[in-house]
C-alpha cells in the first residue's frame, strides 16, 4: 500500500472500530476519535514493529518462528541484509583463545546467521560458525570441550555500544553475519520540526510484504481504540 492508502484505510477501519466500541458523534457518552498523519504514524510504526517480533519469535499465534516456514520468511525477507565485518584495531590472546572485537552495524536488529574466516592450517575449519553467549555462562562454557571455543566453533560475547567480542582457537579475520535490520517507520506525511518517529520525519513507506499491510493496519486501529478506552477510564 501506498502512505495515502494506509492513511484512507486506517480512517475507515477507524471510524468501524469506533462506532463497534461506542465512540461515535451520535453517542454523547464518548468522544469520536480522530488521529491526525502524526498519531497514526505512530501507531503503524509500533503496530509494525510488534508484528515483526512476533513473526520473529514464534509468538504470532501459530508458534513458528522466523525460519520455520517459508511463509514467515518470504514475509520478513525484505528485512534480510548480510555484511563482512573486518575486526578493530584490538586484539588480547589468553589460554581461552583469541579475542578480536567488531562493530555491529547501526541497523542490526537480530542476527540470524554469523561465522568467522580463521587462519587454521585446515580447510575444512577457514570458516568456522560462531553461537552466543552469555556474560554469566561464559565461564562454564569455555571449560567445556563441547561448548567452548574450538576448531568447530567460536564463540560470542555482547558488550556494550554495539560492539561484539569474539573468541576463537584461531587468529579470526572476516566476521560474517547475516541478520534483520530495523525496520523504517511508517510516516505517513512530512512531520513538523518538533517531533520524529525513529529519528526520521520524511514520508516512508511501509517496505514490508504487501500481505502484512492490513495485519499491520488492523492491530495498529485496534490499539488506537483501546489507547482512548483507557485515557478514558
Amino acid at each position: 500500500m501506498t502512505c495515502e492508502e494506509f492513511s484512507n484505510t486506517f480512517d475507515t477501519l477507524l471510524n468501524s472500530y469506533s462506532i463497534q466500541a461506542g465512540f461515535s458523534k451520535e453517542n454523547n457518552n464518548q468522544a469520536s476519535i480522530a488521529l491526525d498523519e502524526y498519531e497514526k504514524s505512530v501507531f503503524l510504526t509500533k503496530a509494525q514493529k510488534e508484528l515483526i517480533l512476533a513473526l520473529y519469535n514464534g509468538n504470532n499465534g501459530s508458534g513458528n518462528s522466523f525460519e520455520s516456514t517459508e511463509e514467515n520468511r518470504r514475509y520478513l525477507a525484505p528485512l534480510v541484509r548480510e555484511i563482512t565485518l573486518k575486526p578493530m584495531d584490538i586484539k588480547k590472546s589468553f589460554s581461552d583463545g583469541s579475542h578480536d572485537y567488531f562493530t555491529l552495524p547501526e541497523d542490526l536488529w537480530f542476527i540470524t546467521y554469523e561465522a568467522v574466516d580463521t587462519d587454521s592450517s585446515c580447510d575444512s575449519f577457514k570458516r568456522i560458525d560462531v553461537y552466543p553467549v552469555t556474560q554469566d555462562d561464559y565461564n562454564r562454557t569455555k571449560r567445556n570441550p563441547f561448548r567452548g571455543a574450538n576448531m568447530r566453533r567460536a564463540l560470542r560475547l555482547d558488550l556494550s555500544d554495539g560492539v561484539i567480542e569474539i573468541v576463537s582457537k584461531y587468529n579470526i579475520g572476516d566476521y560474517y553475519i547475516r541478520y534483520l535490520k530495523k525496520p523504517s517507520p511508517i510516516i505517513l506525511a512530512p512531520l513538523p520540526d518538533d517531533v520524529s518517529i525513529d529519528g526520521k520525519k520524511d514520508v516512508s513507506e511501509c517496505k514490508l510484504h504487501e500481505a502484512l499491510h492490513e495485519r499491520i493496519l488492523d492491530l495498529a486501529v485496534r490499539e488506537a481504540i483501546q489507547s482512548k478506552i483507557t485515557n478514558n477510564k
